[in-house]
């Protein structure tokens, strides 16, 4: 009996191509072990810091106002934030610091948090395993030193806290912090729907009833999330998926062309070379029958 692949495909997640994203980059990480009570002294915070409680209670005042996190909570403290801990015997938790860059465009990263941030909604829950798992990781990387280690460190804080960015009350994020995620969301669902319609020619009338606006408001946003045209982004979704066919699947270029739609193997091939600058014969390795 011959057998057949079985393959579930995932698209990767639009967010990090968004036309401006935020990048935390990682500074230094601790683990903090109590054996008996101490008062650290109040101080102001340059950058963001992290403390995640793995033995709790944690206490500290933020800003003037004393708060209390249990095992598993996490308190994100911003910048210019006054913050003084209150340490007790066997407690236990993580603290990392970093700051935020913006990627793209040449603008400044926004601020996290809204101006009247209330220090309680600073406070989040989550996956203490999960968690406590990537800053364990993150110390393995420091302690190892090895090739890369720094690269490592930057993508695990990066999942680390937007696991903890999606767990804060909408109402406590900065109006331009919403705004990027508003951006991202809009850009996840043209991508999607550009995705969906990627096994067969499609007009960009197809995509635009897809989405629910017109053409006009599809090519701006596509244009402004993108980078390209509504045509080019639909062209290079279906020259991927056939690539896909071709590379991981086994099937040859006729079979891919014909497969999503396009007139036949030399036109196929004349719109991979205009989008991959090769010959689809090079680019994919002697995969081609």
């Amino acid at each position: 009996m011959k057998g057949e692949v079985i393959k579930d495909r995932f698209g990767r997640a639009p967010s990090r191509e968004a036309p401006v994203r935020l990048r935390p980059v990682f500074e230094d990480f601790h683990l903090l072990r109590m054996t008996g009570d101490y008062e650290y002294p109040r101080h102001r915070h340059v950058n963001y810091e992290v403390i995640l409680v793995e033995t709790g209670p944690y206490g500290c005042e933020l800003n003037g106002f004393e708060l209390e996190l249990s095992q598993g909570e996490a308190l994100l403290i911003k910048p210019d934030d006054w913050h003084q801990d209150h340490l007790w015997r066997h407690q236990r938790h993580y603290v990392v610091h970093f700051r935020l860059e913006a990627v793209g465009a040449g603008q400044a990263a926004p601020p996290l948090f809204c101006p009247e941030v209330h220090p309680r909604q600073q406070v989040v829950g989550g996956d203490l395993v999960g968690n406590a798992a990537l800053l364990g990781e993150l110390r393995r990387e420091a302690e190892g030193q090895a090739d890369h280690a720094g690269a490592i460190q930057d993508c695990l804080l990066e999942a680390f806290f937007w696991r903890l960015v999606r767990t804060l009350e909408p109402g406590a994020l900065s109006t331009r912090f919403r705004h990027l995620h508003r951006e991202e969301a809009r850009r996840e669902a043209l991508l999607h729907a550009i995705d969906a319609l990627s096994e067969g020619p499609a007009s960009i009338g197809a995509l635009a009833v897809r989405l629910k606006m017109s053409v006009r408001q599809l090519n701006t946003i596509c244009h402004a999330t993108l980078r390209r045209s509504p045509a080019r982004a639909m062209l290079e979704a279906r020259v991927g998926r056939a690539e896909d066919l071709i590379r991981h699947q086994g099937l040859s270029i006729k079979e891919a062309s014909d497969a999503l739609g396009f007139a036949n193997p030399f036109h196929f091939s004349r719109v991979f070379r205009r989008l991959r600058g090769e010959a689809p014969s090079r680019a994919l390795n002697g995969r081609i029958r």
